[in-house]
């Protein structure tokens, strides 16, 4: 019975141990390059800044793999007279990673951005809601292969609302890039597990 009781916690510990992640000093370097932007909506394309440090943000938390800091990246590209925007291909990822010594790349695009307003009268007050949601598709490449590790595709939504009664005014609609940066942040931890779910297997 005791040697049950023992052998319950190793269990456990070692479950921890195995879902915690690759030790960092084993996982492999990786950079997110800029996102290209192909949504129909051009006016909004500045907005989507957000969207390289976000998803940084969410592939460190999978303990999967290191990640290049996103100044280091524009730095690389811009000592390679590359463009810090615009379309951004294999070669020019491969070009960018052994400037800064990355294994792997992460290349993607925001696919569709939609803000919308919507009003309704909500008995005897006036309600908008501003609605964004930004579809996002990337992979994962192994740049000395040009082996694709992994691919997603993800949605964030977002809204921001005001209402008005009596006279008065009840919260205040947010600027569309304000939501957006919400929606962007929604949609990042999915797209991450994605990219690095063949990652350490």
């Amino acid at each position: 019975m005791k040697k049950i009781k023992l052998l319950i916690p190793a269990l456990l510990l070692a479950g921890a141990c195995a879902s915690a992640g690759i030790p960092f000093e084993q996982r492999p370097l990786a950079c997110v390059m800029p996102f290209t932007y192909s949504a129909s909506d051009p006016q909004y394309a500045s907005s989507v800044a957000g969207l390289q440090d976000s998803l940084t943000a969410s592939l460190m938390k999978t303990a999967r793999i290191r990640l290049v800091e996103r100044a280091r990246v524009e730095a690389a590209m811009k000592e390679l007279q590359l463009a810090a925007s615009g379309a951004v291909d294999s070669a020019t990822a491969a070009k960018v990673g052994k400037q800064l010594g990355a294994r792997f790349a992460v290349l993607g695009s925001v696919t569709a951005l939609s803000v919308n307003d919507e009003w309704r009268s909500v008995k005897i007050a006036e309600k908008t809601d501003r609605k964004v949601e930004v579809s996002v598709e990337a992979r994962l490449v192994n740049l000395e292969t040009g082996e694709l590790l992994g691919a997603g595709r993800a949605v964030g939504k977002a809204k921001s609302s005001e209402k008005h009664a009596f006279g008065g005014k009840i919260g205040k609609l947010a600027p569309a890039e304000a939501i957006i940066q919400k929606a962007i942040m929604d949609l990042t931890d999915e797209l991450a597990k994605d990219l690095v779910e063949n990652i350490g297997k």
